[in-house]
């Protein structure tokens, strides 16, 4: 067995000259992804969840032609440098939620394409809203061997808790059965998605939803494999012959710019009790809901409850995002440690304190072992991590 970290939701901007994905970086192109930005993550695998775009799906073919990717027999891309690509797309259902398909091989991605061709506008972009509803999509998943997930599943924008389903076996039945993995979302952990029992059926996965380079690996998942492919993937979310997620790593939910109900009267990120619907300040009640505050409102559970063997969670801050790290700084450490996971996990902070000073250390050592304190976000807001 070996550990592998893993961001299994991550963006591409352009591919062919064109765009791909209309809010991410137009530098965000798969040979970068796969050949510098993820190595310099310290990750092990990627999943690229654009290749329903006709464009990405074909520079991933010309990758697999020339060399640059080889398919491997279970499923799944290796890079020549060792990272495995998986290949997903997202797609918003008829319902207005975002839904996450990870897909086994180039025929898969393109039996998919087939099918969403007279169900989307344009074959070219990324995340289009299909004509085609979240049970069919699970059918879709089923038909292609593919593993389905929810994404951002309890954010006010577009996941399926926060704008759809308060139990997702309510809306869907016995398809909710066919759900093997739920994707937290930046503002949401595993404490807060275990007031929801029915969740306690579900792999939990901490991914970027990275539309930059700089935020690829900003959550991630140490997954335990006996080899890097798709096969081993599917026995990791299933917890099959000793394979299982290990540890979530993610941003503290405070950190998330949809953690708490946001007036958009006056502002004001709500710090009253959840959940809040309306402002305390100004009366408004066009709020932009919270993730905390819609997960208090459809919990069942008045504590959180961990299904026997649920993995902990672990609060992270990147690098960039900590006080005193700036982009040269950044660069030093990189440059001392090879890559931020490294730095993250496994430098000693004695190492660490030479590098970048007792302070940084100190914060990093912190962070390993708990929570720093943060201004928390909301209203598409990010929160920050206090300064003394």
């Amino acid at each position: 067995m070996r550990n592998v970290y893993a961001d299994l939701h991550v963006h591409i901007g352009s591919a062919g000259g064109r765009a791909v994905k209309i809010t991410a970086s137009r530098k965000m192109d798969l040979h970068s992804v796969l050949y510098e930005a993820t190595p310099r993550k310290g990750l092990d695998m990627i999943g690229i969840v654009d290749a329903g775009s006709v464009l990405v799906s074909a520079e991933m073919e010309a990758m697999l032609k020339t060399g640059e990717l080889r398919e491997h027999p279970r499923g799944g891309m290796m890079a020549r440098n060792g990272v495995l690509l998986i290949p997903a797309c997202e797609v918003e259902s008829r319902e207005g939620v975002h839904l996450i398909i990870y897909l086994p091989h180039l025929h898969s991605i393109k039996a998919y394409q087939k099918y969403m061709r007279s169900r989307v506008k344009n074959m070219a972009l990324s995340t289009q809203k299909a004509n085609v509803s979240v049970a069919e999509l699970i059918n879709l998943s089923f038909v292609l061997d593919g593993i389905f997930c929810p994404a951002h599943a309890f954010t006010p924008h577009k996941g399926v808790y926060g704008i759809w389903a308060m139990r997702l076996a309510d809306k869907l039945g016995k398809d909710a059965g066919h759900i093997k993995a739920l994707e937290l979302g930046l503002s949401a952990d595993t404490d807060m998605a275990d007031m929801i029992g029915e969740t306690r059926n579900y792999t939990f996965l901490s991914n970027s939803d990275a539309h930059s380079a700089d935020n690829i690996g900003r959550e991630y998942n140490l997954l335990r494999m006996a080899d890097k492919n798709f096969q081993e993937f599917r026995y990791c979310l299933e917890n099959k012959e000793g394979r299982r997620v290990l540890a979530n790593y993610g941003m503290d939910p405070l950190m998330g710019k949809y953690h708490r109900s946001y007036c958009t009267g006056c502002s004001t990120i709500t710090r009253d009790e959840p959940p809040v619907f309306s402002c305390s300040h100004c009366g408004n009640e066009k709020m932009v809901m919270g993730v905390y505050d819609r997960i208090i409102e459809i919990r069942d559970q008045q504590e959180t409850r961990h299904p026997l063997g649920r993995p902990p969670y672990k609060y992270r801050v990147p690098l960039k995002d900590l006080p005193g790290v700036g982009p040269k700084l950044k660069e030093k450490l990189l440059s001392f440690f090879f890559d931020e996971i490294n730095i993250l996990e496994r430098a000693s902070t004695d190492d660490i304190e030479r590098v970048a000073g007792e302070k940084i250390a100190s914060q990093i050592a912190h962070m390993r072992v708990g929570r720093l304190a943060i201004n928390p976000g909301g209203g598409g807001k990010y929160g920050k991590v206090k300064t003394k």
